[in-house]
């Protein structure tokens, strides 16, 4: 890693934008899958349907319809049942590109074209959740991005807890390529024992995954984890809402 990668991100890891201190009575997790691959519909929902799992789908309104790289991405009759099944739809910009990269009235304009294309196909839905294509993220994108959103999540892999920052949001991969369950288990096991909140997020999801995929059987592992450890699943949004707002909801609920 460059001088230059090591400074950014380290200014950007201590730039707070959104920090609030967790309200979550309990660990909570969030399943994520950027970029919406089809196979993280067709193959995942399954899986998860058998766990009662809602996850959180970051769509990027360019893939749709094509395949590229390899990879054959959602199509609209994909993006319409994942919002029909409860999971939460998220942005992950429209073109995909590195936000470093990019100047501000351009970004905002990503966000605006990623909206357009999710509400003129899903009707007039929040879009709360954001994450950084990439994990590409600088001082600039995060105050301006991390800033537009009620949580933007990043690729740093730790769990969340005490004071998170909703603008730049910890995750632990579960990539092919860095496929690491001992990590994965310690960090359930973390979440658990501090009642921080962990995130998880991977691409496309087959027998025969690319690197920034992961096996069926794998994700399925992940979820029993989870599950033995008694912590629940929720999409981002609903997540957030209750680190921000869980001693009221939870009187509420009473």
């Amino acid at each position: 890693m460059g001088i230059y990668r090591k400074v950014n991100n380290v200014l950007t890891r201590r730039l707070p934008v959104n920090t609030v201190r967790s309200r979550a009575p309990r660990a909570i997790a969030s399943i994520t899958y950027d970029d919406f691959p089809k196979s993280a519909w067709t193959v995942a929902g399954p899986i998860m349907a058998k766990f009662g799992v809602r996850a959180t789908y970051y769509v990027a309104g360019r893939f749709c319809g094509i395949t590229e790289d390899g990879i054959e991405y959602f199509d609209l009759t994909d993006l319409k049942a994942v919002a029909a099944a409860g999971h939460e739809i998220g942005c992950h910009s429209y073109s995909h590109g590195f936000a470093s990269k990019t100047d501000s009235g351009t970004l905002l304009h990503e966000i605006e074209r990623n909206a357009a294309f999710l509400r003129k196909h899903l009707g007039d839905i929040a879009i709360d959740s954001y994450a950084y294509p990439y994990g590409d993220v600088s001082p600039r994108t995060k105050t301006l991005l991390g800033g537009a959103f009620k949580s933007a999540r990043g690729i740093s892999r730790r769990v969340n807890t005490g004071m998170i920052d909703l603008a730049m949001v910890h995750s632990i991969v579960l990539e092919h390529r860095r496929w690491r369950p001992d990590e994965i288990e310690a960090s359930i096991a973390r979440a658990k024992a501090s009642g921080g909140w962990i995130t998880f997020f991977t691409h496309d999801v087959g027998a025969a995954p690319l690197d920034f995929g992961v096996l069926p059987e794998r994700l399925e592992w992940v979820l029993q984890r989870i599950a033995d450890h008694g912590i629940e699943i929720l999409p981002v949004n609903e997540a957030v809402d209750l680190i921000v707002n869980g001693e009221r909801q939870q009187a509420a609920a009473a």
